[in-house]
């Protein structure tokens, strides 16, 4: 059986119990109600939206880091030839099912992708936050055809902080963007629209998942014979410890709107090779 990371639990929880058919944050409208099913019409807009900046003539797309594929199957029903790129092989298993053999698949890290194929247009649907921030653009070059384009959707720390430490700063995300000779075509700054998936997150997470694990860990200390449990709680404390605090203090903090929006933007760049 292939091993399965932290990571992937999350996933089957949003995908399998929630039902949400991608992770990435929505574009909130008023009318769209606070809960999982305006969080589904959220996201579809938010697709949507990426879907319109895809400029005009484009025919063959990248779609690098793909998610679940929800966003490479609604461009493969817009008409494009598009490949799907993932490095995760437990995300590659949901996106092969789910393209079949309308969209080209690749296995592989963005900036390790070995091909002689050109695309039109890449596109990185908060995905970019997780590549080597040196190697991106140089390797969107080497994969674009000549004035090529660039479609980023993400979040970026206004300054160097410890929150969301792992995203770009704007700072260098210029800096990259003109070492690399792109230039901006367009910037969306949807921060606000998208602030309502932290709560209806916070929501769900607080009323639903941290009960649900503290029902599970007091189960377990009530079936289990008190001296294994006393040896267990003794020999895994430090990872316990971690899971505490990850539990209780950092991940409220990624649900945090209002911190989000002090510390972040949330922005759809489209960038043109020069």
């Amino acid at each position: 059986m292939k091993e399965q990371r932290p990571a992937d639990f999350i996933l089957r929880f949003c995908t399998d119990i929630i039902g949400l058919q991608s992770l990435h944050f929505g574009l909130w409208s008023d009318e769209f109600p606070r809960t999982i099913e305006g969080l589904k019409q959220a996201q579809e807009a938010y697709s949507l939206l990426l879907l319109d900046r895809i400029p005009a003539g484009a025919q063959t797309i990248l779609d690098a880091g793909c998610g679940t594929g929800e966003l490479t199957q609604k461009l493969v029903a817009k008409g494009y030839t598009v490949t799907a790129l993932t490095p995760d092989p437990y995300l590659a298993a949901i996106v092969t099912k789910r393209l079949g053999n309308t969209a080209n698949f690749a296995l592989s890290k963005f900036e390790e992708y070995d091909t002689p194929t050109k695309f039109d247009v890449i596109v990185m649907s908060e995905s970019c936050q997780y590549m080597s921030h040196h190697l991106t653009f140089p390797k969107a070059r080497e994969l674009l055809n000549p004035g090529g384009h660039m479609v980023i959707s993400d979040y970026f720390r206004k300054n160097e902080t410890a929150y969301y430490e792992t995203v770009w700063t704007d700072k260098e995300f210029t800096f990259r963007t003109k070492q690399n000779d792109f230039e901006v075509v367009s910037v969306d700054d949807i921060t606000d629209r998208t602030l309502p998936t932290l709560e209806v997150g916070n929501a769900t997470y607080s009323k639903t998942i941290l009960p649900t694990i503290e029902l599970v860990r007091d189960l377990f200390a009530h079936v289990c014979p008190k001296f294994i449990y006393r040896f267990l709680k003794f020999a895994l404390r430090k990872w316990l410890n971690l899971a505490s605090d990850f539990l209780y203090v950092k991940q409220p903090e990624q649900f945090d709107a209002k911190r989000f929006k002090e510390y972040v933007d949330y922005r759809v760049v489209v960038l043109k090779q020069a």
